[in-house]
């Protein structure tokens, strides 16, 4: 059985996992490709917070995607932190990526503080 020790506890009122994904009101479905960029981004209004994200990710473009996981963010949350960005006043820009480390961040853009919330199961 995995452990999913990402996001940390001390993070959880940013970002945390679901259980269930039956009890999610709405949610969206993103599936990050290396083979294209080791990030992937788009524009989340803000009423949307809380976002629900189910998150997977492929390695490469002919590899199997991998679950990451079910996701329970604050966006305003994460704002506040700097760890996503405003894009204009009604949206923000929610940036996951894939770093060299393996974990999957949550980073407003390169260079930035980067907030880890999963992993790539081990091949």
């Amino acid at each position: 059985m995995v452990t999913n020790r990402y996001p940390l506890q001390q993070f959880r009122h940013l970002v945390c996992r679901v259980g269930q994904k039956s009890l999610v009101p709405r949610t969206r479905h993103w599936v990050g490709n290396d083979g294209i960029y080791p990030y992937y981004h788009e524009a989340i209004p803000r009423k949307e917070d809380p976002l629900y994200l189910n998150l997977s990710w492929k390695r490469k473009d002919d590899a199997p995607v991998e679950n990451v996981g079910l996701f329970r963010m604050s966006i305003e949350a994460l704002l506040s932190r700097g760890f996503i960005r405003a894009e204009g006043k009604d949206k923000a820009r929610l940036r996951i990526c894939h770093m060299e480390d393996d974990l999957i961040y949550i980073q407003a853009k390169s260079g930035e503080p980067a907030l880890a919330i999963g992993t790539l199961s081990e091949l």
